[in-house]
């Protein structure tokens, strides 16, 4: 039996034996082969491939920062920001990518669009496009409370949907127990979105029926909550629901242990019963403990699948805690990964600052008068996109946190744009690892990285095939040959296992079989 790097049928055998679908794949594999699929780049951000590891040292990157994060791509209003509580779809029919962008204090949304996925139409709010959505349902509920409008704002682009192609999901905030909740909608342009119908609602507080509480580590939190999203697997023609679970009663003095749940679901047009959901699969330790301190909430979280996995960022908020890279009240981004959609974790490697897990951080507080990111950061929904060589990340961030008056309450920056390399989340530095044997489709291996480093064959049994020397120059997609022949005349049952070693200021981060 094979053991793909995504399967979905594991989830299932994980689900009836109690353990992750990675564990189940890597049990698996010590008795059969993993099987890597033809052009698909194989990542190092977790132990999934590795049977074995001697000394090994891995640094999760972060994106480097258009303008090093001190001007915003897009600028809010004088005195206002601008949220990514939105997404980024690419429209077929205008040929363009449309980014969905929420401003801070009416909450109103906005789009704006681009041909390339580098240049946009607007650099100021005053450039960017209305977008009508219909919430007039008549008065509030007598219960509704705060300041009413939308909240998390996520959608996707169907390519099989010619009349209603644009479909999303909103949070309608502060609307009381009847309207509180995930509301469908959709739209013929992404202009102009209709109102079909609510999905769920989810006010969790007291009194309210509909909240779904799951008692959890000791402590009891509550869903779904406000920061709701989902995300559309093309490769499964399925959906992810990414749901936020709390505790309103607060578990510490000012914090609520915001949490982050998953789902996988057919249609994202239908009615959820949000029973179905039994676990929660990120919680903070609310603690010096696993990477958190006890400031720590998992404010919101998305999720993408990127080549041979899935990735996702985890949204950080402390409201107390002044760190080098977050001033308390602020938000930053962790790196998350996972092998099959539903069990997830947090990259753990020191980044190049040496700071463990800290994937996008803050800069100063307040920096270049109130237009750096130096607040709280919000990640669009959807993953970045892939521009030439390069993976572009669109952020919002304020430049102050929520630790202020309201006239500096999550106001300044706007829309940053960040980039990675291809496959760059995290590379090997330094040491060997050995991978469990693969199977391959596919002739020519490729390395992105460089040297120097020692590709090894190695047969299923141990047995060493041939070796090769990765350049010492940088590539994303070295070709590796040995001593002239390339991977499928090494072993031409198709099935191998490969030991890299690696020594500074060698690299690598991905490996394919093309």
């Amino acid at each position: 039996m094979r053991c793909q790097a995504v399967a979905a049928g594991w989830v299932v055998v994980g689900a009836l034996l109690g353990v992750s679908g990675a564990e189940v794949c890597r049990a698996q594999a010590a008795d059969g082969v993993i099987e890597v699929r033809r052009g698909e780049a194989q990542l190092f951000v977790d132990d999934f491939l590795l049977a074995s590891q001697l000394n090994l040292r891995r640094t999760l990157h972060q994106p480097r920062k258009d303008d090093g994060g001190n001007l915003p791509m897009i600028a809010p209003s004088p005195g206002d920001g601008l949220l990514a509580y939105g997404s980024i779809v690419y429209d077929r029919r205008l040929s363009r990518y449309v980014m969905f962008i929420q401003e801070f204090a009416s909450r109103a949304m906005f789009l704006t669009t681009s041909a390339d996925g580098l240049t946009w139409d607007a650099r100021t709010k005053d450039g960017l496009t209305p977008v009508t959505i219909d919430l007039d349902l008549g008065p509030l509920p007598p219960d509704a409370k705060g300041r009413f409008g939308i909240d998390l704002f996520s959608c996707f682009y169907d390519v099989n949907d010619e009349q209603y192609p644009y479909k999303g999901w909103l949070w309608f905030a502060n609307a009381g127990f009847e309207w509180e909740g995930i509301w469908y909608v959709r739209s013929r342009d992404g202009r102009y979105w209709e109102r079909p119908y609510q999905l769920f609602s989810g006010y969790a507080a007291p009194g309210d029926p509909s909240c779904r509480a799951i008692t959890q580590e000791g402590r009891t939190v509550y869903g779904p909550g406000d920061v709701t999203t989902f995300y559309y697997d093309e490769v499964e023609d399925r959906f992810l629901g990414l749901f936020k679970f709390f505790n309103p009663f607060d578990v510490a003095p000012g914090f609520s242990s915001r949490s982050r749940a998953y789902v996988f679901m057919d249609r994202m047009d239908e009615p959820f019963d949000i029973q179905r959901i039994t676990h929660v699969e990120l919680m903070p330790a609310m603690a010096e403990w696993n990477g958190d301190t006890p400031y720590d909430e998992y404010y919101a979280s998305t999720a993408w699948r990127y080549e041979s996995q899935w990735l996702g960022g985890l949204k950080v908020f402390h409201g107390k805690g002044d760190y080098p890279y977050s001033a308390a009240g602020c938000a930053f981004m962790k790196l998350l990964t996972s092998r099959d959609g539903l069990n997830w974790q947090k990259v753990p490697y020191a980044n190049d600052a040496g700071v463990p897990e800290v994937f996008l951080p803050n800069g100063p507080e307040g920096g270049n008068d109130g237009r750096n990111d130096g607040g709280y950061i919000s990640e669009f929904s959807g993953g970045p996109l892939r521009v030439g060589d390069e993976l572009i990340y669109y952020y919002s961030s304020s430049s102050y946190g929520k630790n202020h008056p309201r006239d500096r309450l999550v106001r300044g920056g706007g829309i940053f744009r960040s980039r990675l390399r291809i496959d760059g989340f995290v590379s090997v530095d330094w040491g060997t690892l050995t991978t469990w044997p693969l199977e391959f489709a596919g002739d020519h291996l490729t390395i992105n990285g460089n040297g120097p480093a020692v590709i090894r064959v190695l047969d299923p049994t141990g047995n060493p095939l041939a070796t090769a020397e990765v350049p010492k120059s940088d590539s994303l997609a070295h070709p590796i040959t040995f001593d002239g022949r390339m991977l499928r005349e090494v072993a031409p049952a198709g099935v191998v296992s490969l030991q890299i070693t690696v020594e500074p200021p060698g690299r690598v981060y991905s490996f394919a079989v093309r």
